[in-house]
């Protein structure tokens, strides 16, 4: 673990956990014309098959056939994707003006804090953890999650632009400790629903919150209820061991912030997974500043990795530290620090008796992982 305070600058834990600057800004810059993009790659695609032809190679021809429907599911994807996202913004053009919604307070006249306690932020690695002690509960129920203990709701925020966060939220293993709320995004549904390609217009009319009555609906029926190991949707370990719901809201542009404010509420703990943050793209910047309003620093961890620009994001957390309202519950005498964990693949084996498989074995040790940071939140709040 490593301490910055103030305005110390914000350095890498370890140096050889991050990649070099110049690599991870290249990496992290989005692709301006990704259509331009799947043409070229169709082009090499092609020159496979037709040098898989010519020079009658099955394994070529197999290669270049593979390599063709990747390339044909990401366009469908990136469609769907771009589709979704024009759906959101249009639906909230539509509705109008912004509607005052029972629960939000982010319209509310605020105080800012006068004398703020010190920026403190400390970086972990998650290799670094203490093994928790709990004994895991095989049978999850209403009362008891995978650490015998009340399921406990998790408001898990993540980057959008993040493939590694997309997966994480669901296939992390974090809904064995109880239901988890996010907010949906147009990946999502081009991840989840890239088989119905042509009934998108039909889904999203469904799952689309356009309207407050729709939102306090959908927020009211939150299931607590866990699944079943095996259960059709779920991912990963939760597919193997039972999961609480993963509770997703597609909002308008003009309410999702309404429903960041509400969920506040409702849940006990918080994970930004800031994966991929970069300066360019700057996505949960409101979000920041809405957590250091609304949750102690006790009570949420910050998940990085190797392409996250470390300083830029240290940066937008110690802005907001700064310009904190003046009933936020960090504006106390001594607050915990912030903690940044850098995400790591197990270093060491937990279960040695889990499964054969090599692939369910790496997520069950990637979730037992992530039980260590559920005991980081429990043990400081």
């Amino acid at each position: 673990m490593k301490l910055f305070t103030g305005n110390e600058e914000i350095t890498p834990v370890v140096q050889q956990l991050i990649v070099p600057d110049q690599v991870k800004h290249e990496e992290g810059k989005e692709i301006k014309n990704q259509f331009l993009s799947f043409g070229l790659f169709f082009l090499v695609a092609f020159g496979i098959l037709v040098i898989g032809y010519f020079t009658h190679s099955t394994l070529t021809l197999v290669f270049g056939g593979i390599f063709t429907l990747g390339m044909i599911l990401g366009l469908i994807q990136t469609l769907i994707k771009k589709r979704v996202a024009g759906i959101m913004s249009r639906k909230g053009a539509q509705a109008g003006a912004s509607v005052a919604i029972a629960g939000d307070n982010t319209t509310q006249p605020t105080k800012k804090a006068t004398n703020i306690p010190l920026f403190q932020l400390a970086v972990y690695e998650q290799n670094e953890l203490p093994d928790h002690g709990y004994a895991l509960n095989p049978h999850l129920t209403e009362e008891k999650n995978i650490f015998n203990m009340a399921p406990l709701p998790i408001f898990y925020f993540f980057n959008f632009y993040s493939t590694r966060s997309l997966l994480n939220k669901t296939s992390g293993g974090f809904q064995r400790h109880g239901p988890v709320f996010y907010l949906g995004s147009p990946a999502d549904i081009g991840f989840s629903k890239l088989w119905q390609m042509f009934s998108i217009t039909k889904i999203m009319k469904k799952l689309l919150l356009t309207s407050p009555e729709q939102l306090h609906e959908s927020i009211d029926k939150s299931s607590v209820t866990p699944f079943p190991p095996k259960t059709k949707g779920l991912l990963a370990e939760n597919y193997l061991t039972g999961a609480y719901p993963s509770n997703t809201f597609y909002c308008t542009d003009l309410i999702w912030q309404q429903c960041v404010s509400i969920l506040f509420s409702k849940t006990k703990f918080a994970i930004i997974d800031a994966c991929d943050y970069t300066a360019e793209r700057a996505g949960l910047q409101w979000e920041i500043g809405q957590i250091i309003n609304h949750i102690a620093t006790n009570r949420f961890v910050v998940f990085i990795n190797a392409k996250t620009d470390i300083n830029a994001l240290g940066s937008s957390f110690r802005k907001c530290w700064n310009e904190m309202n003046a009933d936020s519950p960090n504006n106390i005498e001594n607050p915990a620090p912030l903690r940044f964990i850098f995400s790591q693949l197990p270093d060491r084996k937990r279960d040695n008796n889990f499964h054969k498989n090599i692939l369910l074995a790496q997520y069950h040790e990637e979730a037992l992982s992530n039980d260590n940071v559920v005991n980081m939140l429990l043990e400081s709040a």
